[in-house]
């Protein structure tokens, strides 16, 4: 227990505004599991978890001379939320379509058309059940390969409404996946 347990969260940051490095600490120690359950509810790697949870961190401390925050939980959870639509972005096609593949692979030749087939159908419907605008967003961006600027402007939203739309897609995907995975094994295993 250190003595810097007792400050607020203004005053710790202002501690750490003044580079304070206990400070920092203890708002490591005091919100960094919290932040890592947020990251992992929302991204399944949970090494990834940690990573951008960790990234958050650094970059609070980077900026600590400079930081304004009037409500440091808040502040942090957005912190993450914007490095998950970051990694996402970075890594769309591969964290999308090869967690696909890797249910698809099978050794042998004649197995895999009809894997492929299915899985289409499957993938199908699940673009199918989402809402229109988020189904318009998924398949522009995953299947057109459109940047989200591109999307933006030619839907007529703000960028950062196609990064929450792609984000909720991705989310509404894991939270469907376990039942995916169950029906990719009873219906092509």
């Amino acid at each position: 227990m250190s003595q810097y347990d007792i400050y607020t969260d203004e005053q710790l940051i202002a501690l750490l505004n003044g580079s304070d490095e206990a400070a920092f600490t203890e708002i490591y120690d005091r919100y960094w599991n919290q932040l890592y359950k947020s990251a992992c509810r929302k991204q399944a790697d949970k090494e990834q978890a940690k990573e951008i949870v960790h990234d958050v961190f650094l970059d609070i401390w980077k900026r600590r001379e400079s930081l304004t925050i009037s409500h440091l939980p808040a502040y942090l959870e957005q912190a993450v939320r914007f490095r998950l639509i970051n990694y996402i972005n970075r890594n769309k096609v591969p964290a999308f379509f090869d967690l696909f593949e890797t249910l698809l692979f099978s050794p042998y030749e004649a197995d895999q058309l009809l894997k492929q087939k299915d899985f289409v159908k499957l993938l199908e419907g699940w673009i199918d059940t989402l809402p229109e605008t988020q189904r318009r967003i998924f398949i522009q961006y995953y299947l057109k390969e459109l940047s989200v600027k591109e999307i933006a402007v030619e839907m007529n939203l703000s960028p950062k409404t196609v990064q929450n739309n792609l984000s909720l897609s991705l989310r509404h995907l894991r939270t469907r996946f376990g039942t995916i995975l169950t029906i990719l094994h009873v219906f092509i295993g």
